[in-house]
C-alpha cells in the first residue's frame, strides 16, 4: 500500500529539492530536531516531541538526483508500519513552479485500516501543507 500526494508548488526545483534533502530544509517543514544524511548511503535521524515523549525516526538515503528526485528508506521508527517503507519525492518543472509527487510506499497490507497506517496518512496531510508553505512562503509547520 502507498500514500501519494500530487502537489503543485510555486517554487523552483532547487528550492524544493533542498527542502527534502538537507537539514535546513527538513527543519523548515518536517522535524525541528534532525540530522540529515545529504548523500546516498548516509543516515538521517528525525526527532519529535510527541506530548512529552521523544519519538525518533531513522532513515537511509537511497537515491538523490539533484533537483529531480530523492528516496529515503525507513530503518527505525516506533510505528512498526514504517519499517522498510520508502519515501519518494519526484520534482518536475511545470508552469508557475513544479509538480511534485510525494509518495510513502511499501506498507504491508496488514496495516490497511489499522491505526499505525491511518495515523500516517493524516500526519502526511499536515506535512504536505507544511512543505508547500515552506517552499512558497519560507515558513512551514514542522513538529
Amino acid at each position: 500500500m502507498d500514500i501519494t500526494h500530487n502537489l503543485h508548488i510555486k517554487a523552483d526545483p532547487e528550492k524544493i529539492y533542498l527542502a527534502v534533502t538537507t537539514k535546513d530544509g527538513i527543519c523548515g517543514w518536517w522535524s525541528k530536531d534532525c540530522s540529515v544524511g545529504e548523500s546516498e548511503g548516509e543516515n538521517s535521524l528525525l526527532k519529535f516531541d510527541k506530548q512529552g515523549t521523544l519519538v525518533e525516526m531513522g532513515f537511509v538515503t537511497l537515491e538523490l538526483v539533484p533537483h529531480k528526485k530523492a528516496v529515503w528508506e525507513c530503518i527505525s521508527m516506533p510505528n512498526p508500519a514504517w519499517i522498510g517503507t520508502k519515501i519518494h519525492t519526484e520534482i518536475r518543472e511545470s508552469t508557475n513552479g513544479c509538480d511534485v509527487v510525494f509518495s510513502h510506499t511499501g506498507f504491508d497490507q496488514k496495516w490497511q485500516g489499522q491505526e499505525p497506517f491511518e495515523q500516517t496518512k493524516a500526519t502526511w496531510n499536515h506535512f504536505m501543507d507544511s512543505l508547500v508553505s515552506f517552499c512558497e512562503k519560507g515558513k512551514g509547520q514542522p513538529w
